[in-house]
């Protein structure tokens, strides 16, 4: 009975003893607020220019008939849309967008899109403080 505890404490002990290394990989950027406005002509973002990261798109719709609203990269695919967003009501929609160009398109034909461009990623909070 000794002789398997002690075997089974050697075989504990031993596990993750490895020579391996392993990279701690930062964290990602904090998520910022992207702001926007439909109305019955265009839709309007800001800022326009941003870094790569988590978004958070906030977008109101001010204009007089409910519209849906789709982030498209140049191929024109959709990364994220909010759907039906009725009048003076907000939509919000989270996002890890990548480094790009992208169009905010209405699903109104007459609603001109907004551009996006998207840089180089955001850097990480890292282990610094928050400050007051």
């Amino acid at each position: 009975m000794i002789g398997i505890v002690g075997a089974t404490v050697i075989l504990v002990c031993g596990c993750g003893s490895g020579t391996g290394t392993f990279a701690n990989k930062p964290a990602p950027p904090e998520p910022i607020t992207i702001t926007g406005e439909i109305s019955n002509s265009r839709v309007l973002i800001s800022p326009a220019s941003f870094g790569a990261g988590p978004i958070n798109l906030e977008v109101t719709n001010a204009a007089n008939r409910s519209v849906s609203l789709a982030v498209q990269n140049t191929s024109g695919h959709a990364i994220a849309s909010l759907q039906s967003i009725n009048p003076d009501t907000p939509g919000v929609v989270k996002l890890d967008i990548a480094p790009g160009d992208y169009l905010v398109v209405a699903n109104q034909p007459s609603i001109k899109p907004a551009e996006l461009h998207v840089g180089s990623e955001r850097s990480s909070p890292g282990n610094s403080l928050l400050q007051p």
